[in-house]
């Protein structure tokens, strides 16, 4: 008899025992599975527990089911599959309905929804809701492993072998101020901007690399920012409203620039610099045709300049 009472058993668990059973062995099934070693352990333990039957029994190659895991295979096979074809008919449904989950940072997000519309992904083929970007890579990781995100945008995640990593552009740094600037011209000297009032992005997911492309800069200030926000919409409206200088992305500067009437200001005191801004998805979805149609059309190389201030 079960050792857990009737309705407590965890449904996950189908799954589980049948990408064992498929696959021989608890690594290989952690593979397909997308999670770490340790969860399907934890999930045989579970199930070992439930049944009073160990399931699973090593073997040279991997594993080995008992009687009673291939009876259950044959039963939970059906309800697999029975599963990933309600699975698929929501598939089948018009992609209108479809919501994708992106996290990123506040300025990208502008960028991204200007993109989306632009090539008529919304409302046409679905619906976006952004997500703030966690502080760390593991958080980032997280999020897209248990599928509460579709997308995650931002700066290279490594270490994760179930997530799969497009690179979008490389970052350069440049200056925007409002176009009546009273006291910067069209360029800017590395002495000048010590002295001049700026607002400084503050982004919780933060990397060293991008530390020290700014360090030289910002620690030759004499000032430091008037503001530090996450939010791009406070920064912009703020630089729009004084004579301030603000920092962003090349990526950005002539999208920016398009809609709101700024101007980029030249400068040679910012380093090359060897980050990446990726777009990610967890490995089980690298053949998603939406998905990977939107990375697409962020990968595409930036215009020139048209219809600016």
């Amino acid at each position: 008899m079960p050792k857990q009472e009737e309705g407590k058993f965890d449904y996950n668990l189908i799954h589980y025992l049948v990408t064992i059973v498929e696959t021989s062995s608890m690594v290989s099934a952690a593979e397909v599975l997308g999670v770490a070693p340790s969860v399907v352990s934890y999930a045989v333990k579970k199930l070992r527990d439930h049944y009073g039957d160990p399931l699973f029994v090593r073997s040279l190659n991997g594993v080995k089911p008992t009687s009673l895991a291939l009876n259950l295979y044959q039963k939970f096979t059906l309800i697999n599959n029975d599963i990933i074809e309600a699975i698929n008919l929501k598939q089948l449904q018009s992609t209108a309905t479809r919501k994708i989950f992106i996290q990123t940072e506040s300025l990208s997000e502008l960028w991204i929804t200007e993109k989306l519309w632009e090539h008529g992904i919304v409302p046409e083929e679905c619906v976006v809701e952004f997500c703030s970007l966690p502080a760390t890579n593991e958080q980032r990781s997280n999020k897209l492993r248990s599928r509460e995100v579709d997308l995650d945008i931002g700066l290279t995640i490594q270490g994760d072998s179930n997530i799969l990593g497009t690179t979008l552009y490389s970052f350069e740094y440049v200056i925007i101020c409002r176009q009546q600037h009273k006291t910067v011209g069209d360029s800017i000297t590395l002495e000048q901007f010590t002295q001049e009032k700026y607002l400084g992005f503050s982004l919780r997911h933060s990397d060293t690399q991008l530390k020290n492309d700014f360090s030289r800069v910002i620690s030759s200030r004499v000032l430091a920012p008037e503001i530090r926000s996450e939010s791009a919409v406070n920064l912009l409206l703020a630089t729009l409203s004084r004579d301030l200088l603000l920092i962003i992305p090349k990526q950005y500067s002539s999208f920016i620039r398009s809609f709101l009437p700024f101007r980029e200001v030249k400068c040679d005191f910012f380093q090359q610099s060897s980050l990446y801004f990726n777009a990610h998805m967890h490995k089980q979805n690298g053949d998603d045709e939406l998905l990977n149609k939107i990375v697409s059309i962020l990968k595409a190389p930036i215009m020139a300049d048209e219809n600016i201030f």
